[in-house]
């Protein structure tokens, strides 16, 4: 890997930084930086940069592997985390911020909190106790830990099929998508842990279920990061709930858009009844765009993530063969919003992946290339 894109993934840190020094050096009316900064700006650095289509070497996937430089940024990433959530209700509870100025603290923090989400998917498929620790107190910020359930035991295994609801269909629109995708994940999660209870031969109803506590602990931090500036100022704080909250909902809906684009209409062949093909690299849509690919962690090379759940994000491989998007996430983001505009761009790429998704002999060349 060339040092300036080793150094490339401290852009990750460039987010949060915006988010505080422009507050402090612009004044309340900045609180939108986050949001525009991601939205606007990186977009443009997109198109301006080239794209990054080159992998690592083999021979050096050990060593990338296994340095520890690409832990600390994805480890230090849930303590920046918690710290924007404290410094957020910080100045709720002691600086007067108009409605206005609030919603963007919402939004540009709710923003890196998506982030969070893809920092507790990177670290979900790791197998280490420190690794599953971390995803569980990412994931708990933004009240959506079921995610580590369905996610890995749910979503890996039924990409790209009917049975998946993180999968989005053809001509679905977002909305529509997002009433799939949010029922129907929690209600695969409880069914993978209540399968997993019964094997154990334990209740379901008890300390054991793990979807009980993903239910009680965020209530629990929620209450007490609200209570803690409520007692300090002497008046019940409602500035912090309603941000808690709102960075919440704006991170998990940000992640299930980014299943949306990940996944639109891409569905896997059916070989038998209720059996379909293996997940190949055909199976994702990518993207290889520079700047947001570093800031997000190689995301945007899913298809090389499905194939291989557990091959670290510095290492994931970009190739032509799977099926690309235009743009990079953040504005794949904004047109998936509008669903004639997506429904005009992506269907027309669909339609051509369809054309050789069934092709034997394409497909085989593909695998063969990603082994």
């Amino acid at each position: 890997m060339k040092p300036i894109k080793k150094l490339g993934f401290l852009l990750g840190y460039s987010l949060p930084l915006l988010i505080v020094l422009s507050y402090y050096f612009g004044g309340p009316a900045w609180t939108f930086a986050g949001f525009l900064y991601v939205y606007l700006f990186v977009p443009i650095l997109d198109e301006l940069i080239n794209r990054d289509p080159y992998n690592v070497e083999k021979a050096d996937f050990e060593e990338l592997t296994q340095s520890r430089y690409f832990d600390v940024l994805v480890y230090s990433n849930v303590y920046i985390q918690y710290g924007l959530l404290f410094w957020g209700a910080w100045v709720l509870t002691f600086h007067n911020l108009t409605p206005w100025q609030m919603g963007g603290l919402v939004l540009s923090v709710g923003i890196f909190a998506s982030g969070i989400i893809n920092v507790a998917h990177e670290l979900g498929h790791r197998q280490s106790a420190v690794a599953q620790w971390h995803t569980r107190a990412a994931l708990l910020s933004v009240n959506y830990m079921h995610f580590t359930i369905e996610h890995n035991r749910g979503h890996h295994v039924h990409v790209a099929t009917p049975t998946d609801p993180a999968t989005s269909r053809k001509n679905q629109s977002i909305l529509a998508f997002w009433r799939q995708t949010l029922v129907g994940g929690y209600q695969s999660a409880w069914q993978i842990e209540k399968k997993r209870l019964a094997r154990e031969n334990k209740a379901v109803w008890s300390t054991a279920n793990e979807m009980l506590w993903f239910a009680v602990l965020p209530v629990v931090f929620f209450v007490l990061l609200t209570a803690a500036p409520s007692l300090l100022a002497g008046r019940f704080v409602w500035e912090v709930p309603v941000f808690l909250i709102g960075q919440s909902v704006f991170a998990v809906l940000s992640l299930e858009c980014v299943n949306y684009i990940e996944h639109y209409g891409i569905m896997r062949r059916e070989i038998a009844p209720g059996k379909y093909e293996r997940v190949n690299p055909l199976h994702s849509w990518n993207a290889n765009h520079l700047v947001s690919n570093l800031m997000l962690f190689h995301l945007q090379r899913h298809s090389d993530h499905h194939a291989f759940a557990a091959r670290p994000y510095q290492v994931l491989r970009h190739f032509d063969e799977s099926p690309q998007l235009p743009f990079g996430y953040p504005v794949m983001i904004l047109m998936s919003l509008v669903p004639p505009l997506w429904f005009s761009v992506m269907n027309k790429r669909l339609e051509n992946w369809q054309a050789t998704a069934t092709d034997s002999e394409h497909i085989a060349q593909v695998v063969k290339q990603f082994a």
